[in-house]
């Protein structure tokens, strides 16, 4: 036993000391965590990941790959190493590798038009009516589950996509990340005409995800505590706000 234990170990040092250059992606429209800017990806996830391998050594590539549907197929085929700050499921489990340590909290929440509120006190008061989400968005906490078995939804190709869907009436609600939603709405001008109604889904945490075919992933226990610290010290909230700021000086202009 003690033979395995070292021989794990030695393994797990020669795989982190093959991570020399990490490559990883994110969805490419969900401020203030990550967003693309003509091609190029920025927000409180993207800042922090590069820090944090900074920090261990290797060099970090953000690369942006397009919707984040693709992003997750890169994951899913090992063209990438990395996916920052997303939810854990099942389904992404079979092909990612997930921190201990969370990234941050990401509540997802009910978004409705302004004008056509309606009584909501939990996911049953969801039932019966049109629901929009964007493609590729999961929600943990078991409501991925509910959806699938007691609610009619249907995808929109993103987030805009999905705001927009729900402006023109194809929907009457659309759920998405609280913050995100909020950001997005805000950059847009739309942030009186759209409102999230409470209580929020869920409170589920988002994580990063290493492949499970990279070497990097060997990291997985040191950048967990990196994560750690830098929640606790109040780092990782003040990037946040941060980049939320940054994306409402950004607006109107559309950054794709």
């Amino acid at each position: 036993m003690r033979f395995l234990l070292l021989a794990a170990c030695f393994l797990g040092q020669v795989q982190a000391a093959d991570c020399t250059h990490l490559v990883f992606s994110a969805n490419p429209n969900y401020p203030p965590f990550h967003w693309s800017d003509r091609g190029v990806l920025q927000g409180a996830s993207i800042e922090l990941t590069q820090r944090i391998f900074k920090e261990l050594g290797v060099s970090a590539e953000a690369r942006y790959l397009g919707p984040w549907s693709r992003v997750l197929r890169a994951a899913e085929t090992g063209q990438i190493d990395l996916i920052p700050a997303l939810k854990i499921t099942p389904e992404r489990e079979a092909f990612l590798q997930f921190t201990a340590a969370r990234f941050s909290a990401n509540p997802m929440a009910v978004f409705v038009r302004a004008d056509q509120r309606f009584e909501y006190s939990g996911w049953n008061d969801l039932i019966g009516r049109g629901g929009l989400v964007a493609r590729g968005d999961r929600f943990g906490e078991g409501f991925d589950e509910f959806l699938r078995d007691k609610l009619t939804v249907v995808t929109s190709n993103s987030m805009e996509d999905g705001f927009a869907n729900l402006v023109r009436r194809r929907g009457d609600y659309f759920v998405t990340s609280y913050f995100a939603g909020r950001a997005y709405l805000a950059g847009k001008g739309q942030d009186a005409s759209i409102v999230a109604l409470t209580p929020v889904l869920n409170q589920g945490p988002v994580h990063h995800g290493f492949v499970r075919s990279s070497p990097c992933r060997a990291l997985a226990e040191q950048v967990s505590d990196k994560l750690r610290a830098y929640e606790a010290d109040g780092t990782t909230e003040r990037l946040l706000g941060k980049y939320l700021e940054k994306w409402r000086l950004m607006a109107p202009r559309r950054v794709e």
